[in-house]
């Protein structure tokens, strides 16, 4: 490649390769001295252009980094989150899982922030803000898991035992309607991106694009949101009134939720959904902020005949294939697409092929776990792709 056409070019950044510069030097010192000069691998002047190609190339390619800094698609790290910043986005933290507890007791009884309930496999969440025990001897509170990440994701009906019973008196039993959600660890530069690209209209001001981006910046533990509006005098074929608008989110508390959609929505236009609660405005009026959960869709995968170099493959390379095609799609732990994102067959084998060792494989997939095949599986607007170590299989081909 001409040396004219390396760093920065109208097609971006070009970085030669080592073995370019090194031709590049040879060529030159051949010039300079003679086109019988040394060069060779153990003469003092071509350990020396070896040598100087070698720095070349380092700086050559921190040069590279710096342009690729500039960039969403290419920046890394915290070059990434800095690029965040500027339309006011910021790198999620591990998260601890959220959701609510039943509580059971004597009517009257103040519920503290800070009661703890928890799992039999020991883990722990505290209830978020102070609750009284209805006459119907039960309150409903908002809780978080006491430690950050996936552990504290829990299913319905599992957080059922009372840490330190008699504190106060007049609990008898507690319980999540529920599932626990939105643990997760440390945002991934991939899922900053992802949602970057999904928070670039958070200055549109009141729009549903805007309102979307305001719960994904805000609302802990969210994974994806979007927000629809039917601006037209006619109630539209998704049941939505007119003049109204429609958040679907997966992940986050609902109270969480309401309060970024209140925020962010144009005074006047009503809020439509199948989950509604109520937030208290600065002047004290009270708004009852509806919104909507996606259903989720799961998704069966079938791996078989897999053929693998064994001295490539780890030992745990099963479990990272399903844990590969889980973040992808989508689990209990990990955001993956987007509500109403398709899985397309073509995207998954490049996630299987990740794993270091994979040789062979034939892939199907399933919307029903019967039927089985080289199948996109369609996700309706309101919907999420979900799939989880349960509904992938995986059998090596026989004599592997």
């Amino acid at each position: 490649m001409d040396p004219n056409e390396w760093g920065l070019t109208e097609r971006g950044f070009r970085r030669p390769t080592y073995t370019e510069l090194l031709n590049a030097l040879e060529y030159k010192a051949r010039e300079l001295f003679g086109s019988n000069a040394n060069l060779t691998v153990r003469s003092p002047l071509g350990i020396f252009l070896r040598i100087f190609a070698w720095m070349l190339n380092i700086l050559f390619s921190t040069i590279e980094d710096v342009y690729n800094s500039r960039f969403i698609d290419t920046a890394i790290g915290t070059s990434l989150y800095n690029l965040g910043r500027a339309i006011g986005l910021q790198l999620l933290p591990q998260q601890k899982a959220s959701g609510y507890l039943k509580i059971t007791g004597t009517p009257g009884v103040i519920v503290p922030a800070g009661f703890l309930a928890g799992t039999v496999t020991g883990i722990h969440y505290a209830v978020v803000s102070q609750g009284v025990i209805g006459a119907d001897g039960t309150a409903l509170l908002p809780a978080q898991a006491t430690v950050a990440g996936p552990d504290g994701n829990a299913d319905a009906g599992t957080v059922t035992i009372i840490v330190n019973p008699g504190i106060p008196e007049g609990i008898t039993a507690v319980t999540n309607p529920a599932a626990m959600t939105g643990g997760r660890e440390r945002e991934t530069d991939e899922q900053f991106r992802d949602r970057y690209y999904q928070s670039v209209d958070f200055a549109g001001g009141v729009n549903a694009d805007a309102i979307a981006a305001e719960i994904l910046q805000y609302v802990e533990g969210v994974y994806s949101a979007v927000c629809y509006e039917n601006d037209t005098d006619e109630t539209d074929s998704s049941g939505m009134p007119p003049h109204s608008v429609e958040a679907v989110v997966y992940g986050g508390l609902d109270s969480d939720v309401a309060q970024a959609i209140y925020r962010r929505k144009a005074a006047g236009i009503q809020t439509h959904g199948t989950s509604s609660v109520e937030v208290i405005g600065n002047s004290g009026q009270t708004y009852n902020i509806s919104f909507s959960r996606p259903s989720l869709v799961p998704v069966w995968i079938k791996i078989t005949d897999l053929v693998v170099d064994e001295d490539r493959f780890p030992s745990g390379g099963m479990a990272q294939i399903k844990a590969a095609l889980s973040e992808y799609i989508g689990s209990d732990e990990t955001g993956g697409l987007s509500i109403g994102e398709t899985v397309y067959y073509v995207q998954l084998p490049q996630r299987i092929n990740g794993v270091p060792g994979v040789v062979d494989y034939k892939l199907q997939t399933s919307a029903n776990g019967t039927t089985y095949g080289d199948l996109n599986i369609t996700i309706g607007a309101r919907q999420k792709a979900y799939t989880d170590d349960d509904h992938i299989s995986i059998t090596e081909a026989a004599g592997s």
